[in-house]
């Protein structure tokens, strides 16, 4: 096989354990920092307008979840389709690929844009919002859809980077989102007083820096992906593999979308005074998961181009054997993050606000809602790699058991007897039972692959 340049030579020669950590490191550190910015967002935020906008900010995280879900299919489809043509040698099919994901995914952030803009208050409510943190939400949300265009493109080319043996490049972009959006956050919330509005003004401007840093390198032709006359080709067939593969992540967005809004209604009721004091602690909490789960999914998606090519050019030993390191890295990040929030709840909230009921209610509900994270990094790995193997239904069917089979049944099941606790409670049983299913079917992948063990695949 003729492979077209050195990154291609690494992705099929140099040692797996090297290799995952070449292209997670880059994708580890972007996807932290996002969440990190994230973090600190909620910091400003909670410190500068008070503990009903960190609520506010909450009830906005579904439809955040939806705009992101189809990103999501398109970049996570786009990119394992990428990984593949790659490892086959297959520059033309490249170069259709990434002008079909550019051409739906300006449309659908379009139509996302001009519906969310139109139906904004409606859809809020729905979602949760009381009158108190209704304007809060309201002022956040109608900045950030009308930068959706932006926030779907930047995402997309980044995945593109990645899947091209360029995770340095797509980390750099995303450094420069966030960086950008940290110095602005403090001058607009702070300085210009512009409050949670100020918030989302950062956040667009960012990601317009970084976007702009990115799309340059797609006007090099020397890159395996780049604009191009092919990328004008609209080919359904493409576009068909691209949803198929990329449905696993966006029905993990979309159900988790639906059970935001499930826990929300869940905290107003059983929270009575303090309903909106608990949605604000669920965001928090969400924040703080947020950055665990993205530290490890940049060893998922640093794994991924690795798998994808390598399964292109039918080296399954090689495929294995980064699963195996991703499996462990995975594991080992969740449990200390379980570690360290369990041992400082109390710490942890006061970063996010000086309010004394938010914080009191922080702590149990850190330590209950969180309790099952070292089983969670396993599940986000396997999830990946059903995706990267062209096994989406493996994947999607992973991702419904957790949301939609187990934890919504358990939000109508549990807080009319445990009150708020059952909420708590809820989110990491389901999280147990849905990774103990992910290891007995990954268990089961490679039991049928017997020609290849897992455990004495190649270093």
């Amino acid at each position: 096989m003729a492979y077209i340049d050195k990154r291609s030579q690494d992705l099929a020669n140099k040692p797996v354990g090297r290799l995952l950590w070449q292209f997670a490191v880059p994708s580890l550190i972007a996807m932290s920092a996002n969440s990190i910015y994230n973090l600190c967002d909620s910091m400003f935020i909670g410190q500068g307008v008070g503990p009903l906008a960190i609520a506010g900010i909450a009830i906005s995280f579904p439809f955040m979840s939806i705009s992101s879900a189809f990103g999501a299919m398109l970049g996570v489809g786009s990119a394992a389709q990428t990984s593949i043509a790659m490892g086959e040698d297959n520059k033309r099919r490249g170069l259709i690929i990434l002008g079909n994901m550019l051409r739906m995914d300006v449309s659908i952030a379009l139509c996302f844009t001009i519906f969310g803009l139109l139906f904004l208050d409606p859809i809020l409510r729905l979602f949760g919002a009381s009158d108190q943190t209704l304007p809060y939400a309201h002022d956040y949300m109608q900045i950030i859809i009308a930068g959706n265009i932006i926030t779907h493109v930047f995402l997309g080319l980044c995945d593109q980077l990645r899947a091209t043996g360029n995770p340095a490049k797509s980390m750099r972009a995303h450094l420069i989102a966030v960086f950008v959006n940290l110095i602005l956050d403090p001058i607009f919330i702070f300085g210009l007083d512009l409050g949670i509005r100020g918030a989302a003004f950062a956040t667009v401007l960012g990601q317009i820096c970084g976007l702009v840093y990115a799309i340059r390198f797609f006007f090099d032709k020397s890159n395996f992906s780049h604009f191009s006359r092919e990328g004008l080709i609209f080919d359904f067939q493409i576009i068909k593999d691209i949803v198929a593969i990329g449905m696993s992540p966006f029905l993990v967005n979309v159900c988790g979308s639906v059970i935001v809004i499930v826990i929300n209604h869940a905290l107003l009721i059983q929270g009575g005074m303090d309903g909106d004091i608990c949605v604000g602690v669920y965001g928090i909490a969400s924040r703080l998961n947020s950055l665990l789960v993205m530290m490890v999914s940049g060893f998922s998606q640093g794994m991924q181009p690795i798998v994808g090519f390598n399964l292109g050019a039918k080296k399954i030993d090689r495929v294995y054997g980064v699963l195996k390191h991703a499996y462990v890295y995975a594991t080992c990040i969740m449990t200390a993050g379980f570690l360290f929030v369990f041992f400082a709840p109390g710490t942890l909230a006061s970063l996010f606000t000086s309010d004394d009921i938010m914080i009191e209610r922080c702590i149990p509900a850190f330590r209950i809602m969180l309790c099952a994270l070292p089983l969670v990094g396993g599940q986000i790995i396997t999830t990946t790699f059903f995706q990267s193997i062209k096994k989406p239904k493996m994947s999607i069917f992973l991702s419904m058991t957790r949301q939609l089979i187990i934890l919504l049944p358990l939000l109508f099941i549990l807080p009319p007897i445990l009150g708020v606790n059952g909420v708590w409670c809820s989110i990491p049983i389901s999280e147990a039972g849905s990774a103990f299913l992910a290891m007995f079917l990954l268990w089961r992948e490679l039991k049928s692959n017997d020609h290849i063990s897992p455990l004495s695949a190649k270093e």
